[in-house]
């Protein structure tokens, strides 16, 4: 009996047999990371003679994932604003059991050391008297997973004239309750004349379960300076503390010509801000935001300004404001639009730290749905002896035909890799999947990019109109999918599962399945994908987002004579070259900030793939 005809009795037998009594739909932490964190320059080599000034400085409130190498050694910490809750500022450094290439330490569950965050050298050659002072904030857990009581975080210091490295400070996880924490703010004083030299260095370490994405601590606003005390705890800062969301509703993003005939009415009335207020009193804020449409020769508009607050020290301050702007077609198959906020420094008002006063959010309008904002957090598997179904509601706004589905798969020591699994398309029935629409055959990626979409191109294209479908899978046996689950956006009211016949609602943990349909083919414009399933084309782009270079690595080589086509956003050519190795470097100092088409084509095969490329300055 062939597979597809196996399918139709594993249906049957699902609903045949009872519900085990260990039978679930689970979510746990990563095995992989999104993104590597390694640099994709040589590590800069500093010395004693090449040292940082005080003051010493950091909120992590620029692009990710990887630390600032003009002040810091090392990539293994991943730098985010999406596992902490409620942070100083935009953007924290998150300490896991994942190393620089977002791998996980080792492959068993024992505790060990992992991340290491090191300062470079700082000139401390100061007396005692000046009064020095390193502060910080930290949060265990924040969204991630909770370090237990034999997990820790350490702050140690090192003189420039020995190797060794000093304990200083250090805090444990907890076994029980586990209850939700705000950041801490720590203070430790630097009076040891061992470490008032130049070429001192401090690091922050953790312990953690060495195979995956376990074990969280988060860490902001570091701050290392002169004439400071015990209580100098408050800083006339104001910031915000997480980046914009999608203004659309509902959806992340959706097809472009889905958008474009009602488009204020697909528009989000009202968009969430949150800001923060690091000094000791309430304060008022003028803000503002600019809407850019990118397709336009002159986009940039100031659509919106007004006094914010007050501000009260030391809390979150929420508001929701109305959309004032109107979107124009900008004739091209996709596009994308910039929308920046940002806090005012009118009137003179001081800030101690202008570059946690902006945050964008740049939404793409392409050829998919998404309910997700692309970053995984954790991974959502079946845990049942039989398999069972597993299906997301997508509502489409026109008539048109399903093409592609994407799946994030995210790697661990657990894999599915090879698995069969059925691609899966329902109708609504009573707010739950009703009528099976799709199925079809499909094999968990043995080699799939560090978590990263795959595309399944469907056998027989299904025409739906416009309305509500169940997009998901389904399994026979017990494997883990390791299917990304975005916790950061919560649709679980739209998640379901079937494990014996019967289909309950996902209420057990807020989040998004990290599923996209796809309504135009994946090669024909712009997609999230990273890779076409059936493409014998494997390669990867690196580092991604990219400042002047990034590189090409061809993993299977069929041919030597390949070609690249890089596209701006409107579908115009801006580079044309070929690839004459493996490995290529490609220069593009010359282009603007902003998401690009890379194209790849086998000359001899006119074979293409394509990935996008995120250009940030």
């Amino acid at each position: 009996m062939n597979k597809r005809s196996h399918f139709a009795l594993t249906i049957i037998a699902f609903l045949c047999f009872a519900l085990s009594t260990n039978a679930q739909v689970t979510t746990s932490p990563l095995g992989s990371m999104q993104f590597s964190k390694e640099v994709y320059n040589n590590q800069k080599s500093r010395s004693s003679s090449d040292t940082l000034s005080l003051p010493f400085f950091e909120d992590f409130s620029y692009p990710f994932p990887k630390p600032n190498q003009d002040r810091w050694i090392g990539t293994s910490v991943f730098i985010n604003s999406t596992y902490a809750l409620r942070p100083p500022s935009l953007g924290v450094a998150t300490f896991d059991g994942l190393d620089s290439r977002g791998e996980p330490y080792g492959t068993s569950a024992n505790q060990g050391p992992a991340d290491t965050l090191t300062s470079c050298p700082i000139d401390l050659n100061y007396p005692a008297s000046d009064s020095l002072y390193l502060s910080f904030y930290y949060q265990p857990k924040g969204i991630g997973n909770y370090p237990e009581f034999v997990d820790s975080f350490l702050l140690e210091f090192k003189n420039p004239d020995d190797s060794l490295w000093r304990w200083k400070w250090g805090t444990k996880g907890e076994d029980f309750p586990q209850t939700t924490k705000e950041f801490l703010q720590v203070m430790v004083p630097i009076a040891d004349t061992a470490f008032l030299k130049k070429g001192f260095q401090f690091r922050f370490r953790n312990y953690a379960q060495e195979n995956g994405s376990w074990d969280h601590w988060h860490l902001d606003y570091v701050r290392l300076d002169r004439n400071r005390f015990r209580n100098d705890t408050s800083t006339v800062d104001f910031s915000f503390m997480y980046l914009p969301s999608s203004i659309l509703k509902t959806y992340q993003s959706v097809p472009l010509w889905h958008f474009l005939p009602q488009a204020i009415d697909n528009m989000d009335e009202n968009y969430y801000i949150s800001l923060a207020n690091l000094s000791t009193a309430s304060a008022f804020k003028i803000y503002k935001y600019d809407y850019i449409n990118e397709s336009f020769a002159d986009p940039v508009r100031d659509v919106f300004t007004a006094s914010k607050g007050p501000l009260q020290p030391r809390q979150e301050y929420n508001f929701f404001e109305a959309v004032k702007y109107v979107y124009e077609d900008p004739g091209t198959e996709w596009t994308q639009y910039r929308l920046q906020h940002y806090i005012s420094l009118e009137g003179g008002d001081p800030d101690f730290y202008i570059h946690n006063d902006t945050a964008e959010y740049i939404q793409v309008l392409s050829n998919y749905y998404a309910l997700d904002d692309g970053s995984a957090e954790e991974r959502l598997n079946i845990n049942n002896n039989g398999g069972g179904f597993v299906a997301q509601r997508f509502d489409t706004y026109l008539s048109d035909t399903l093409k592609s589905i994407q799946y994030y798969f995210n790697k661990t020591n657990e894999t599915g890799a090879g698995q069969d699994f059925y691609i899966m398309v329902w109708g609504a029935g009573a707010n739950q999947p009703g009528e099976l629409l799709y199925s079809q055959l499909a094999e968990v990626p043995e080699n799939s990019n560090l978590n990263s979409f795959t595309t399944y191109v469907l056998e027989t294209p299904l025409y739906l109109p416009a309305g509500s479908y169940y997009i998901g899978w389904s399994q026979d046996t017990n494997f883990p999918m390791n299917l990304g689950f975005d916790r950061n956006i919560n649709h679980n009211d739209r998640i379901f599962y079937d494990l014996s016949g019967t289909w309950y609602n996902f209420a057990a943990q807020e989040g998004t399945i990290m599923i996209r349909p796809l309504f135009r083919y994946p090669q024909d414009i712009f997609v999230s994908s990273q890779e076409i399933q059936e493409s014998e084309l494997s390669w990867d782009i690196y580092p991604n987002p990219s400042k002047d270079f990034f590189g090409i690595k061809l993993r299977s080589i069929h041919s030597n004579n390949y070609s690249l086509n890089i596209l701006d956003i409107t579908g115009r050519s801006v580079k044309v070259l070929r690839l004459d190795q493996a490995s290529k470097t490609i220069d593009v100092s010359d282009l603007h900030s902003g998401i690009y088409v890379v194209s790849l084509i086998n000359e001899d095969s006119g074979q293409k793939s394509s990935k996008k490329l995120i250009i940030s300055r």
